[in-house]
């Protein structure tokens, strides 16, 4: 239990200091009637398809980069990026040919420097790279983002919900070929 508590612990203070006008920017953009487009790479991307579906479940048009049924991003669709290290290149390539048809940007990352190039929220958490401006964590590798992007993400899908939306709708969105 000390693990859990600690990791807990953690995660509390990296939630604490989420900038909430970054945040609020993320639950407009959820409000929005356009189609979303996920991205990320290893367990970032991960993350980004189980945010996809939330937000699917919510009644909203989403693709995953990637999978064989992901149409053209166009200058009405917004692109949903999550990298802790904000310097991936498949990552970087996707931005960049997003960027190119005009599509909304919104970048989830520890990397300041790649937010000030693209709108989007930082997420004061360590990444495996361990630099010197990241958080203490007894979590390996990046584990501490990647659990922070999910919570915050869905916390943010919650946030961005009309009080119609009830569990029994969303259900109903839910897959039912399982």
């Amino acid at each position: 239990m000390n693990t859990i508590s600690t990791v807990l612990t953690e995660m509390k203070e990296v939630f604490t200091k989420v900038n909430d006008k970054e945040y609020r920017q993320l639950i407009d953009l959820f409000k929005k009637d356009i189609r979303f487009f996920f991205t990320g790479e290893g367990r970032s991307g991960l993350i980004a398809k189980v945010i996809a579906m939330r937000l699917m479940h919510s009644g909203k048009t989403v693709f995953v980069i990637g999978e064989t049924t992901t149409p053209a991003i166009t200058e009405r669709d917004a692109l949903i990026v999550l990298s802790g290290s904000g310097k991936t290149a498949n990552t970087l390539n996707v931005l960049e040919s997003a960027s190119k048809v005009g599509a909304q940007i919104f970048m989830i990352t520890t990397n300041t420097e790649v937010l000030a190039q693209y709108n989007g929220l930082y997420i004061p958490a360590a990444t495996k790279y361990r630099l010197p401006n990241e958080p203490e964590t007894i979590q390996p590798l990046g584990n501490q983002f990647d659990q922070a992007a999910h919570l915050i993400l869905d916390a943010a899908i919650i946030d961005s919900l009309d009080s119609l939306q009830t569990n029994d709708i969303l259900k109903n969105k839910h897959s039912n070929l399982e």
